[in-house]
Order: C-alpha cells, then structure tokens, then sequence
C-alpha cells in the first residue's frame, strides 16, 4: 500500500499529555488461520503509517530471543481509526486500514512493540518513540499474556471507552481478553476468558536498529492545492462494505448508451450506509472515477442503481471492471473481469460468482437467467435433423440420396485406413490369374487362329509369284 499525504507531521501525540498516538489493540498468533495485529490511532490527527514500525522478538524474555526483526508500515490511519497488519485473508467489518504484509510470529512465546520515528529535518538521525507493546506466551507465565488455545479465538485489549476503543494512557499499561466471532454473526466479538497478567516494562532491553529505514514527507503545510486527507464517514464505522451487485455495459433498445448503463450497489447493513467520499472506478486498462458527493447513501438492505447520466461512467463492451473504493483508497468490492459485454444483458453477481443474465434488474435482487449457449442450440438442431432423418425413412428416396446417406454414415464411422501397395499388387495380379483361368478356352482359340494365319502367310510365300492369292 503506498498513499501520498500532504500536511502529515512526524508521529503524532495522543489527546493526552505523553499519552501514546497508536497502541496495540487486538493480536492474534496461531499457528493456523493467519495471524494479525490491529493498531488503534488514539489522537486527533491522521497518522502516515510509513513513520511507524513493529520490532518483533521470538521471546518475551529478550535474554532468550534469538532472532528479531522490523516490519514496516504504510498507509493513513484516519483520527481515532484503526489499521490492522494481517498476513491472509481476513473477513473485515469496515472499521480497519489493512496493510498485508508477512508477519512470521512465533506461537510459542513473543514479544512485539510500536515505534514511532522522528526526524527533526532531512538527513539528520532518526530517533525512535516508543508507543506501545506486549508479550505472549503460549502457556501461562510471567510477564507475558496467555494466548487463546482456539485457534479462532485472539487478545483484545482491556479497558474500552463507551465506543469500545481502548483506553492506553501508558505504553504496555492494561488487561487483555480472549475473543472470538460469534458464530452467527462474525462482526461481533464473543469474550471467553479474561486474563489480568501484567507486562514488564524492561525497555531499557530493547534495541532498535540505530539507522532504520523510514520514508519522509516534506510538503509544506501552506503548499497551494495541498489535499488533506479524505475521511471515512463515522457512520459507517462497524459496518459492512458494501458490494458491487450489477452492471449493464452494452443496454439495446434504449438508443442511448451513454445514459442507460449503470452500476448497482447493495448495502448489506440494516442501517444505512453514508457513501460520501467512496468512488465508483470502471474500465480494466483505462480508469474512469466518479466520486460520491456528501448526502449519497444505500438504503438499509438495499440495491441502488447509479446510471451512467448521472455518473457519466462510460462502461466498456469489450473488456471491463468496476471498483469500488473507499475514502481511505482501498478496493472494498470489485466485479470480475469481464471480455465482452453481450447486447442486453446485464454482467450480474449470484452465489459468489459472476453471471450474463439476460433478465436485467436495477435497483433489485438479481435474476439469473443465463442464455441459450451455441452448444445447446447445435444440439438441438442435430436433433431436429435425426427426427427428420427417421420421419422420411417412410418414403422412398432416390438412389443419389440414398447414395449421400452411406456416405454420411461412412464417414461418421471414422477415418478410412490406406491400405499398403504390395497388397494392392497381390490382389491384382489375383484377378489377372482369375482372368486367365475363365477365358482359357477364348484364349487357346484365339492361339491356334493366329497360329493358323502364320502358316498361311508363309505357305503363300513359298508360291510363284504368278500364282500367289491376294
């Protein structure tokens, strides 16, 4: 993730005097089913994540870790917004940035911490602010939090504010406690054990590499058409995405394209969802973006189709996508990636896969009604045709017709084997053998005829010329 923000200072302070900016709020180290750290940003101000790091170490107890390692950050965490750092695949409930990256911790015992970076002008040393940290161990012990033996279970931290946020007024101060996603509804949390065990301080241990790498931001606050960045809408904090459902590229017989396509959203939320500052992206190689104007929302449970006059998204007939894109830049529905629009259907979702539906429905649950393929029909007509075939066997046929119909089922019988010269030569000379045999008395006639002649001409010879016969 890589985002460009103008105006961000260097880590910014919590609301509270020497409180931390961004502490650890919930952490999850399982062997199985991924693992994640979501951070929560305390302050007032949105923070550029390239200015912060996680240091892990592959102990709890530093005089017993072998390996350690930073792991960067990147990306904007809007005011009082949270960011998570996962390494696969996550069902999210809209209230997080999400940074993938690999994280490779030890589920056997650990320790990681957030460091925020300060750099009081270009080139000059970078040094290093704590902001928080924790220790874990896989059985219970001291000085680290015992970790869940589910592996859908994971730490989230204790005390929280009437919004649930955590209340960190000390780096490492607090409780943590066992949850896990309630089987009917994933986005809410279902506690199982609460743990109380305190974390040592010992930072005085921790030693952060002297010159670690950073990305720094120089842009004056007052530079002319300097863009703050864009909010998410606190209503829509907890909530849902909401997804990408429909589209119609290529409409017939309305006569105009470039006001009757459309894109149709869903809201799966019971409440409605604020979609001031989201983004409707559509094109595959080229991007054309409509940005949604303050006051746009998706009714509760909801489909809302945006036609192109109102958008003026121009939707591409022979290769197409469409995204759509939070304030924060991330994609949070996407359609597949279609080839051709086909005239007068709708590119539409059902059952996690994507369909052409002749049965276009804006602004409703979709229909899909799937077209006759090329290969249904051409079986329909050999069938037709063999219907046809035993209907005229009724009737005579004509000896060329006939003759077509063997061909026909010569051919359907498969390739005709060459047969080799020499048995070609065998057989003729067979029928030649067979010949002789059957004309032998025409043939020994038509010997003594011409044996005959011989003898005459010659006998005609021996005579006087006076004498001879004509």
């Amino acid at each position: 993730m890589s985002v460009v923000v103008f105006g961000l200072s260097a880590p910014a302070r919590a609301d509270t005097a020497n409180a931390p900016s961004l502490v650890i709020s919930q952490l999850k180290i399982t062997s199985s089913n991924g693992q994640f750290v979501t951070l929560y940003n305390t302050s007032n101000s949105a923070l550029d994540m390239s200015r912060y790091q996680l240091e892990y170490f592959n102990s709890y107890d530093l005089s017993k870790s072998t390996s350690s390692r930073l792991i960067a950050l990147s990306g904007i965490v809007p005011p009082h917004g949270y960011f998570m750092v996962n390494d696969s695949a996550l069902m999210l409930c809209y209230q997080v940035t999400v940074d993938s990256v690999s994280l490779g911790l030890s589920s056997t015992a650990g320790f990681i911490e957030v460091l925020g970076f300060n750099q009081s002008s270009p080139g000059s040393s970078v040094s290093p602010v704590l902001q928080d940290y924790i220790g874990w161990s896989k059985t219970a012990t001291a000085g680290a939090q015992t970790l869940p033996a589910n592996t859908n279970a994971f730490l989230s931290r204790q005390p929280t504010d009437a919004q649930n946020n955590p209340v960190v007024g000390t780096p490492g101060v607090g409780s943590w406690q066992s949850v896990q996603p309630d089987t009917t509804n994933p986005c809410n949390l279902v506690s199982t054990v609460v743990t109380s065990q305190g974390v040592p301080t010992g930072m005085n241990q921790l030693l952060p590499a002297s010159e670690p790498p950073a990305s720094i931001v120089n842009v004056a606050a007052d530079v002319e058409g300097a863009v703050a960045p864009r909010a998410m809408p606190a209503a829509d904090i907890g909530l849902m995405a909401p997804q990408v459902t429909e589209l119609l590229p290529n409409p017939v017989g309305t006569g105009n394209d470039s006001s009757d396509e459309y894109i149709e959203l869903y809201n799966p939320n019971s409440v409605a969802f604020d979609l001031t500052g989201f983004e409707l992206q559509a094109g595959a190689t080229s991007t054309r973006i409509y940005t949604f104007l303050s006051g746009s929302s998706l009714p509760p449970k909801g489909f809302n189709a945006f036609y192109s006059a109102d958008t003026a998204l121009s939707l591409s007939n022979t290769s197409g996508q469409v995204k759509l894109i939070d304030p924060l830049n991330n994609s949070i529905s996407a359609t597949a990636l279609y080839s051709t629009a086909k005239d007068g259907q709708a590119w539409a979702l059902a059952n996690s896969k994507w369909y052409w539906t002749t049965s276009a429905t804006p602004g409703a649950a979709n229909v899909i009604k799937q077209p006759v393929s090329a290969k249904k029909s051409s079986a329909a007509s050999k069938s037709k045709t063999k219907a046809s075939s035993v209907k005229g066997a009724k009737t005579p046929k004509k000896t060329k017709s006939s003759s077509f119909v063997a061909s026909s089922s010569a051919a359907d019988a498969g390739p005709i084997t060459p047969i080799h010269p020499w048995v070609l030569a065998l057989i003729g000379s067979l029928a030649l053998l067979y010949g002789a045999y059957e004309y032998r008395a025409d043939m020994a006639n038509r010997v003594y005829q011409f044996r005959r002649y011989l003898s005459a001409r010659r006998a005609n010879r021996s005579q006087p010329e006076g004498r001879r016969s004509d």
